[in-house]
């Protein structure tokens, strides 16, 4: 019954692949047994046989589950860590590190995969290789899975965050930094709901039930702990820590030394990570963060690299990241505003146009009619460094030109507007004149940030005028240039 059954389930999951034409015929007395009867009648495989009776593994792998089994030869045991052989802990995390609970055929992996262990580690596997295990006897079929064998063992290693939190060879700087950010962030996700706020209608959440405690890094850059991905992550000695923190202090300023420094750290941290694995021998001179950032990576600099479960840390002893390349402009798309200074929802028209010195198609604001004086839509950008910024805007000003109501107006037809910057737009650029059917950026000024803002409102100001031909606003997009000379 238990040949029939085996027999049954291979086939269905190779389809019409014929099983002889895996090298094992139905008559193969391996399909007889289970994979820790196969494993321990080889006896190449008695070390990592006894190890599987010592974790229960054995009794794991003789179940009706599919397991792909991957069994180091003995030569390959002989090294294996002391106090991993005399930890019963350790031993089980190693020996499960050695075994999948899906079927993968070596044939049939013939792009990069990642597998997942009973150890709840992952191993990359493509062809006759996982990770730098050469399989050398592939695809040998028991009752209940596969047997590949392979000629090197399959630590079970940290991933790149438990590498961090508990390897003495992290940068103690930066590890202190990165261990310093767990918070309590706002996440609904699971919140319990309560009631129903009468004015606004949003829900109200139970206390405490709104937020989890996680670490500011994996929330907003990478989760190092998740095994099922991998990263670079680079880290610096604490010399080239400082030197770092030391070159940014002054783009983000606050009110004391202490948030500044807070500030600064996370600014130079958040571009040391990376979505994806370079290994030493194909790592490229520079690397573009998840935020944009071009890295700039000096093999001389690379003073050690430690493999994980779910990628590669480099201890770095330089990183010099310029600040050209982490500063980059604010582009504010006018029809997103935040707010406005009264509701003129009905005197706001966003219009789809086409810019024929880009060749590209835009959207952009505008707010005709709306009879109040200085008028204004606000923008809210975020996380802007204290700097000089020089101001530009597109405002395509053809509305009144081309359109029969309102009705057409005198040529030329001009009016004003301005850019008001700050909490309450206490600093103003003048009233610039919007010439008809500019499709150019147009300079407005330039401004500089004597703090770092977290949060910061521009706002967009119609003139001082209730005549609708008079305080018109029109938007493509403003951008505001960081100027690092």
């Amino acid at each position: 019954m238990r040949l029939v059954a085996v027999s049954m389930s291979l086939l269905l999951f190779y389809g019409c692949t014929k099983l002889t034409d895996d090298h094992n015929a139905v008559t193969d007395d391996s399909l007889n047994k289970t994979l820790a009867e196969v494993i321990s009648s080889n006896a190449d495989l008695s070390t990592f046989a006894k190890y599987l009776v010592q974790t229960g593994y054995d009794k794991v792998i003789s179940s009706s589950k599919n397991y792909t089994v991957f069994a180091p030869v003995n030569s390959a045991l002989a090294t294996l860590d002391a106090a991993i052989i005399n930890d019963p802990v350790k031993l089980k995390k190693f020996v499960g590190n050695h075994i999948a609970i899906q079927l993968y055929p070596a044939k049939n992996v013939t792009s990069l995969k990642r597998i997942v262990m009973l150890s709840g580690k992952y191993n990359n596997m493509q062809g006759s290789k996982i990770e730098e295990a050469g399989i050398t006897v592939a695809d040998k079929y028991a009752s209940n899975g596969i047997l590949q064998v392979i000629d090197k063992m399959l630590p079970a290693l940290d991933n790149s965050w438990e590498f961090l939190t508990n390897n003495a060879a992290a940068p103690v700087k930066q590890k202190t930094f990165m261990l310093s950010l767990f918070r309590n962030v706002y996440d609904v996700s699971n919140a319990v709901v309560i009631g129903v706020n009468p004015t606004t209608g949003d829900p109200i959440y139970q206390t405490g039930t709104d937020s989890i405690y996680t670490n500011l890094f994996w929330n907003q850059v990478y989760d190092l702990k998740d095994e099922k991905k991998q990263y670079t992550l680079f880290m610096l000695e604490d010399a080239a820590w400082d030197a770092e923190v030391t070159k940014y202090t002054p783009y983000f300023v606050t009110g004391t030394p202490d948030s500044n420094k807070l500030v600064t750290s996370w600014n130079v941290l958040k571009d040391f990570a990376i979505d994806t694995v370079y290994n030493p021998s194909s790592i490229p001179d520079t690397i573009v963060s998840k935020f944009g950032t071009k890295l700039p990576v000096n093999r001389s600099a690379i003073v050690k690299t430690i493999k994980t479960s779910n990628g590669i840390v480099y201890i770095l002893n330089k990183a010099d990241v310029q600040p050209a390349s982490k500063f980059k402009p604010y582009l504010i798309q006018a029809e997103t505003y935040t707010s406005t200074r009264l509701d003129r929802r009905g005197n706001t028209y966003f219009r789809d146009r086409f810019n024929p010195l880009t060749g590209l198609d835009f959207t952009d604001l505008l707010v005709y009619n709306h009879g109040v004086a200085s008028f204004w839509v606000r923008y809210e950008i975020k996380e802007i460094p204290s700097i000089k910024y020089k101001a530009y805007w597109v405002a395509v000003n053809d509305f009144l030109r081309n359109t029969a109501t309102p009705p057409a107006v005198p040529a030329p037809f001009t009016f004003q507007q301005k850019l008001g910057i700050g909490s309450d737009a206490s600093t103003t650029f003048g009233y610039t004149t919007v010439n008809e059917s500019n499709y150019s950026e147009v300079y407005i000024g330039e401004f500089t940030m004597s703090k770092y803002a977290p949060l910061y409102n521009i706002y967009l100001v119609a003139a001082n005028s209730t005549t609708a031909t008079a305080n018109p606003l029109f938007c493509d997009y403003i951008k505001l240039v960081p100027s690092l000379q």
